[in-house]
């Protein structure tokens, strides 16, 4: 096994009360039945430099059936590279087993926390915490590279982007996120390999997408993209209308920052059509005739914004209420039913129902003060229910059994 540098909490200077509890429970649950456990990736990263993690990863020595086993409420995942969802109320924590690097770093053997580390993109992100003492495990260097707030491979710069092209993504990600610096062999592999990105399958990059709109540094990072020539794999669209019209590209650079100061409140979650909004009003606004208050119009602007966005592929019900939502900020109604004389059948004098949860979010602002969840849900099919009564000669139970 590879030493490692093991830091004290005075040196690294985690505070305990910024740790999720329901993490600890989880690390120390773990523990207790015989295994290694510690807080790992991005929490870590986050928890040095002064940040609220949004997510506390942990890795384990213990396999995902034994996990499974100690914790009941527990889901095992993926297909290639099996995980556990640990559920604590409505959080959701992801256990990791510790991977090899028998077969390379994208292999699918498990190992030892030595080699987990070697699999890690970045030293930032292959930092362990273990808060039984309150230490800091790195085998890597990672803790000198934050400190030099420098972004540093752990990975061959031959192979890490050719394994896997998303890691291009996440190195402009986290420089824009710490305010690190790419070193000049990074910056050239980065513009050496940027072709790779298109191999990237479309579900994987409209992850990193969406993880972008919620980061808080948006702009930033769709900036070094550019910079680095990623975003026309990306976002081929939106770069070579940006290469075309400046316009539009001024107007894009407005809209990501709008987003931005308002990101804390807008999680992917919950308000994935809100985020949406922001980045396709800039692509609409390009051509005023498409706000016509009618369905076609409307439906034509939805087809386009798909276009737009590919190979990115986001929900389809959230696509469609975000061009709802920048068409209602210009003025129009194009799902907006007329209204019968007299009222509506159930409404107040005065007063209409609600035409449905899309007009629900398009009525919100693009702010953080929109109160109610923006996430349109698809609506539940009603079971039909069974006649009361004993089946028929073959069992079934309905209304021709009740005949």
């Amino acid at each position: 096994m590879a030493k490692a540098l093991v830091y004290t909490q005075a040196e690294h200077r985690i505070a305990c009360s910024d740790l999720d509890p329901d993490a600890l429970r989880i690390v120390e649950r773990l523990r207790e039945n015989g295994h290694e456990a510690y807080i790992v990736g991005g929490a870590v990263r986050d928890l040095l430099l002064g940040r609220r993690p949004k997510d506390f990863d942990i890795v384990t020595s213990a396999e995902p059936a034994r996990i499974k086993r100690i914790f009941r409420s527990a889901r095992v995942i993926g297909r290639r590279f099996r995980l556990v969802h640990v559920y604590a109320g409505s959080k959701i924590f992801e256990v990791s087993t510790f991977r090899s690097i028998a077969n390379g770093t994208i292999g699918n053997e498990y190992g030892t926390i030595d080699e987990d580390a070697l699999r890690r993109d970045f030293t930032l992100n292959a930092l362990y915490y273990d808060p039984h003492d309150s230490t800091l495990v790195d085998y890597v260097g990672g803790f000198k590279d934050m400190e030099a707030k420098l972004i540093r491979p752990v990975i061959s710069l031959k192979t890490i982007f050719k394994e896997d092209p998303v890691r291009m993504i996440r190195c402009v990600k986290y420089a824009s996120l710490a305010g690190f610096r790419i070193p000049l062999s990074l910056r050239l592999a980065l513009r050496r390999d940027a072709k790779l990105l298109a191999e990237a399958s479309p579900s994987r990059l409209t992850e990193e997408f969406l993880k972008i709109l919620t980061s808080g540094v948006s702009s930033a990072i769709v900036k070094g993209l550019s910079d680095f020539n990623l975003l026309r794999h990306l976002a081929p669209s939106a770069a070579a209308l940006a290469a075309e019209q400046p316009s539009y590209k001024a107007a894009l650079s407005v809209a990501l920052a709008e987003l931005d100061a308002e990101a804390s409140d807008l999680s992917k979650e919950r308000r994935l059509a809100l985020l949406l909004a922001h980045y396709l009003k800039p692509f609409l606004e390009t051509r005023p005739d498409r706000f016509v208050d009618t369905p076609e119009a409307y439906r034509e602007a939805v087809h386009e914004s798909r276009l737009f966005l590919a190979p990115l592929n986001p929900p389809r019900v959230e696509l469609e209420a975000a061009v709802l939502v920048v068409f209602k900020r210009r003025g129009v109604s194009p799902l907006q039913k007329p209204r019968k004389p007299g009222g509506e059948r159930g409404a107040r004098p005065g007063e209409r129902r609600s035409t449905g949860r899309k007009d629900q979010i398009a009525a919100e602002p693009l702010t953080a003060e929109a109160g109610a969840e923006a996430t349109i849900r698809r609506p539940r099919r009603r079971r039909r229910r069974r006649a009361s009564g004993k089946g028929g000669p073959d069992g079934f139970s309905g209304p021709k059994a009740a005949e």
